[in-house]
Order: C-alpha cells, then structure tokens, then sequence
C-alpha cells in the first residue's frame, strides 16, 4: 500500500513541503466527501488525523452528507470541528441555493480539498470560491495532481494522494481512536457483566447478502473459538435477527446476541463500538462494521469474495485479509461458476479460526 509515494515526484513533494507554506494562510478546511456508508466514513478517520497533525491551529471540517444512522459515530471523530451538509449538485435545486450556501458556508473556509475526483462536482465545488482548492480533477485544483490510476488504488490510498501531493507524510500507524462516551460503554456492561470472560466477534452481515459467507461456517467458527473458552457475540442490523437466530441454533455454545436482547441498543452504532472494544477480534463480511472494528484497533479478520480487498480492505496493523483472489473475482455479483460463490464458500472456517489464534499468540508474546 502507499507505493505511488516512491515515485520521484511524490518525494520532491514531501522535500519542499507545500503544506508548511500554507500553515500561516490556513485557519478553516473543508474536506468535501460526499455521501457513503459507515465503513467510507471510518476509513477517512486516519485522514483526518493527518490534516489535523498538519494544521494544528485549524479547524477541519467535513464536507458531504451524514446518515442519521452514522452521526453518533461521525461526533466521536476527535479529528473533525464541524460539518457542513452540501449534496451532489445534481440534488441542487438552483442558482439561488447555490450563492445562498456560498454566502453562509463558504466565507472563513480557506482551503477546501476535494477527495471525490467527479469532474462536475469539482467544477461546483471551484465555484464556491474557495481560497485554495486542492482535487484530483487536475484543471482545478491549486496544486495539479500528477497521473495516478485511482481506480487501481485503495479508496484511502485515493484520499491520501492529495495531503501527500502538499507534501504532507502518511501516517504510519493507522489505527485511530474514537472517542466512546461512558453511556456506551455502561450499556455494552448490561450486555457483557463479566470483565474476566473472553469475547469474539462476529458479524454475519453486511450491506448486499451476495458478499455474506455462509451463515454454517459462521456457526462453526463460533464453536471453534468456543472450545478454546470464548464466548462469541453476533453483531448486527437488528434487520439481520433472523440470520443471527439461525447461526445461533447450528451453534454448541449459545453465542450473545444484542439485537435479541434489546433492539433499541443494536439501532446505536456506538453501542456497537463499546461491544468491539471488548472483543478480542472480529469476523465478518466486507462491510462498515470491518472497518470500525479495525478503527478501534480490534484484530479483525475480514472475508472478501466477489470484492477485492485491494480497494476496500480495512486499514491498521491489526488486520487478517481472506481472499481467494478467483479470475472471475472481483465480479458483478452474477455468479457463473460451478460451484455457486466459491470465493466465499472454499474459505473455511478452520482456516479463519487458525490465523486468528495466530495473531492472538504474536499479541500475548508481545506483550
């Protein structure tokens, strides 16, 4: 990862340090990220964090659209002072929103990076008039961006092009904090009393039932760690409580699951977060709930089928990557082998368990 920084203009970048010159200039940054689900939120936080090791005395704020669903989790990114709500101008409603947005938004902001690359939201985005303006879209940006193929390129790797275009250095550890208030953590308590107990992880579920791994292996890995004293814990959708019901019963040893015992709780992400930071690792599909628990620094082991973990893996030290790499994969969710999503179904579950007690060991010998 990060190896477009090797490349000769990358290191002049980071020998004349733009961003160092901008320090005294900058006081406000908006970074514009659009729309996206939890895990295009999480991932950006390493982000952030870079911004705001090099812009200390500005305040940063982002740009885009929050799902209510998200809004707890984007409040405890400590590396964001505000948020500004702006849609896809092709959601705009005309010229008068327009200069009205501008007017209210726009007047301290003094450079406004956009990570987005489409052409027609950089050119309303230039429009805003902004002091700098630092894009992809390389007509206009302040800093032109030398050719990279972004579609080959991992969706943080696309974001850190552009601090590191300023010269700015990618941080080198990557797992990030968020900040999980005492109310979350009181209710994770009600749901896991006993401080002494081993807990792991384990998310069925994702965004497209086409990427989960079979809800069978689930219920085996449950029971593999089971036997070694863990206690496994199903997260979730509280939509999702028939897949979890039914991993549940194929399991030995009943697993906990949340979203059973109190809906209300598995509707609060955060809730979900305090219950990561518990758990000695995670499984799951590629999905949000990967990346945040790769966020809180949870070892998490991710299963990727018909997409590819070059471009949307989880980002820390801490992560176990299972990918069959098939010739068909990544694919269009149509699976046209002989045996039905073989990228999925050939990872087994004693496989997983094994390099995850693996990195459980390295941890334990380490410490």
């Amino acid at each position: 990862m990060f190896e477009f920084l090797q490349r000769n203009d990358f290191k002049r970048y980071r020998q004349e340090q733009d961003f160092k010159k901008l320090q005294s200039q900058v006081k406000e940054i908006a970074v514009y990220k659009g729309g996206g689900g939890l895990g295009d939120l999480v991932v950006a936080v390493s982000f952030f964090k870079t911004l705001k090791i090099a812009f200390p005395q500005a305040k940063i704020k982002y740009m885009g659209i929050i799902y209510p669903r998200f809004k707890r989790i984007f409040d405890s990114i400590p590396y964001i002072d505000g948020y500004i709500h702006y849609e896809r101008p092709d959601k705009g409603k005309g010229m008068k929103e327009f200069f009205e947005f501008r007017k209210i938004n726009m007047a301290g902001i003094d450079l406004l990076i956009d990570t987005q690359r489409r052409w027609e939201t950089s050119l309303f985005l230039k429009l805003l008039k902004p002091k700098f303006m630092l894009s992809g879209s390389i007509f206009l940006s302040d800093w032109p961006m030398p050719f990279l193929n972004f579609k080959k390129m991992h969706i943080l790797e696309q974001m850190f092009a552009l601090p590191a275009r300023l010269g700015i250095d990618v941080l080198k550890n990557l797992t990030c904090e968020l900040n999980i208030a005492d109310e979350f953590k009181a209710n994770a308590h009600k749901i896991l009393p006993k401080a002494d107990e081993k807990y792991v992880a384990l998310m069925p579920s994702c965004g497209m039932e086409f990427k989960n791994w079979p809800a069978e292996n689930f219920a085996e890995l449950g029971d593999l760690f089971a036997n070694l004293g863990y206690t496994a814990i199903i997260l979730g959708s509280p939509k999702e409580i028939d897949l979890f019901k039914r991993i549940a019963e194929a399991m030995k040893k009943k697993p906990i699951i949340p979203a059973e015992i109190d809906v209300s709780f598995s509707n609060e992400l955060m809730n979900d977060a305090a219950i990561l930071q518990r758990c000695e690792a995670a499984v799951g599909n590629d999905s949000g709930g990967m990346h945040l628990a790769s966020c809180l620094g949870v070892i998490s082991a991710t299963i990727f089928g018909p997409t590819t973990p070059r471009k949307f893996s989880p980002i820390g030290p801490r992560n176990i990557i299972f990918y069959k790499k098939l010739p068909c994969s990544p694919c269009r969710f149509k699976c046209r082998r002989k045996i039905f999503k073989e990228c999925l179904s050939s990872i087994t579950p004693d496989e997983v368990f094994a390099a995850c007690m693996d990195e459980l060991k390295k941890e334990r010998v380490n410490e």
